[in-house]
């Protein structure tokens, strides 16, 4: 009976070892094939560093106004009889633009013309017969009066008729009429829009630590959401003369030229003050920069020797201060040199000393 149990337990001996020394000895060759494993190079995309020729400037936001833009209103009460413009048609000034039903006032202004050509009559005779003493000087001044009466009432008369046309106040685009034919307008209701396009202003708020970088006459370069791929120049045309107590910030005016009359106002506009028109940077793709809480990185290609003795290249990675960003690159202040291989795309797949292979066929994503 015992013999049996002990050779059962010699056999289970036997094997758990083999199974132990199993796992041992695939976990020992594990570990040697990945002592010896080394991963492919990580494929990445990469340019140069560039040096380039940028404008140093102070950025800020802001909406384009006309220098000459109103809403136009009427001046009086009335019904409209016409309208005399079409939209978005260019007018010059004192074009007419909406006409009031006068009847009334032009039967007015009729009789009023007939009682002072009858008043002027008798205004001549009587300063003849005062001349000759025939009427006494009460008599004469009397139809005086009655003449300067009667012409004050045809000039106040002409005047109301007047204002029953309203007609532009400069030349500029008109905007879409706000009434109708027919209409009733109250005293100083809104009729349309006039907006001289030739020149724009545009006015921004920069902090008031910039303000000895300003001045009359300074370069502003403008760009719209409308238009990405064009800028339009202008000038500082006013700084104000005091700095908000609560911003502490300056008021600053621009105007732009206008001539193909892209610009509307109302846009929203990115303005660049230029402070320096020649500031050398070195300059790489946007995509190149990698964003964290320890601060702006750069994986930097470089070249090595691999244990068999043979070049592969490396990423390093550098944290850089950076400037500017135009046109989809961004300025490097301090980091890298004019002509480091930088990745621009693949750099989520790197580790600080990853091999790498440069592959710029395809595009490969951060």
């Amino acid at each position: 009976m015992k013999k049996p149990m002990v050779l059962m337990i010699i056999a289970l001996v036997v094997v758990f070892g083999a199974i132990f020394g199993f796992i041992e000895g695939r976990q020992l060759m594990i570990e040697r094939y990945l002592a010896d494993f080394k991963p492919p190079p990580v494929s990445v995309s990469a340019q140069a560093a560039r040096q380039q020729t940028w404008e140093r400037g102070i950025t800020a936001v802001g909406t384009l106004k006309a220098v000459q833009g109103i809403d136009v209103s009427t001046e009086t009460s009335g019904v409209v009889s016409r309208i005399h413009f079409s939209a978005g048609e260019e007018l010059q000034s004192g074009a007419e633009l909406v006409s009031l039903e006068d009847q009334v006032e032009v039967a007015t202004l009729k009789s009023l013309n007939a009682q002072r050509r009858l008043a002027e009559i008798n205004f001549e005779r009587d300063q003849r017969l005062l001349g000759s003493k025939a009427i006494s000087r009460t008599d004469f001044d009397k139809t005086e009066s009655l003449l300067k009466d009667i012409s004050a009432q045809v000039e106040k008369t002409q005047a109301i008729i007047a204002r029953k046309h309203l007609r532009a106040p400069f030349a500029g685009r008109i905007g879409i009429p706000l009434v109708e034919p027919g209409q009733y307008l109250n005293e100083g209701q809104a009729v349309v829009t006039l907006q001289a396009l030739d020149t724009l202003e545009v006015d921004f708020s920069l902090p008031e630590q910039q303000l000895p970088l300003l001045s009359v006459g300074q370069v502003v370069r403008c760009s719209v959401q409308a238009y990405p791929d064009q800028r339009f120049d202008g000038s500082i045309a006013a700084i104000d003369a005091k700095i908000n107590g609560s911003t502490r910030n300056v008021l600053v005016r621009a105007r732009i030229p206008n001539t193909e009359l892209a610009l509307l106002p109302g846009m929203f506009v990115s303005v660049e003050v230029v402070i320096d028109a020649n500031v050398v940077v070195v300059t790489v793709p946007e995509t190149a920069i990698s964003y964290n809480l320890y601060g702006d990185s750069i994986f930097v290609i470089k070249e090595r020797q691999n244990p068999a003795g043979a070049a592969e290249l490396f990423v390093e990675r550098r944290y850089v201060d950076v400037g500017d960003r135009r046109d989809g690159r961004i300025a490097v202040l301090d980091g890298i040199a004019v002509g480091d291989q930088v990745v621009v795309a693949g750099a989520l797949k790197l580790d600080a000393g990853a091999a790498v292979a440069i592959n710029n066929t395809i595009d490969l994503g951060r």
